[in-house]
């Protein structure tokens, strides 16, 4: 019973959100992400606008028990993936140049963020106030963008 219900919690907290089933995902978008993470399975599907062009924002649950993101086009092709990581684990680099942009900030979360061309790059979460806040970084520190 309580497995049904989490569940159930689970599906209508995820449906709020734009998500749909898994099955209801595109068979070239669920393929692609099977293809990139074996093992996974995937829990949410969503379609989105980036730039003006459709995309999903997929899912999944690793074997080893991770949770990844994943931006895939209609055609199948990985365009970024992203997968929580833990603050100790953002490059040095990275760590200096938010906290010299952001000082006394706390980081909350971060991200580690690999384009389909291989570049990886860093979001950190964080509050300023009562305002969350995000800010990508580059490997080498370069900052990208606040949101």
């Amino acid at each position: 019973m309580l497995k049904a219900l989490t569940t159930t919690v689970i599906s209508v907290a995820i449906g709020s959100l734009g998500f749909v089933s898994a099955a209801d995902c595109p068979s070239a978008v669920t393929a692609a992400a099977l293809k990139a993470h074996a093992g996974a399975t995937v829990q949410a599907c969503k379609q989105e606008k980036e730039h003006g062009k459709t995309q999903y924002e997929v899912k999944l649950g690793t074997k080893d028990g991770k949770q990844v993101e994943l931006d895939v086009s209609p055609e199948g092709n990985i365009l970024l993936t992203e997968e929580y990581i833990a603050i100790g684990d953002v490059p040095p680099a990275v760590m200096t140049a938010f906290s010299g942009k952001y000082s006394g900030a706390k980081p909350t979360r971060a991200e580690k963020q690999t384009a389909a061309d291989g570049k990886v790059t860093y979001e950190i979460a964080f509050v300023v106030g009562t305002k969350k806040k995000e800010a990508t970084f580059a490997a080498d520190g370069g900052f990208i963008e606040e949101e």
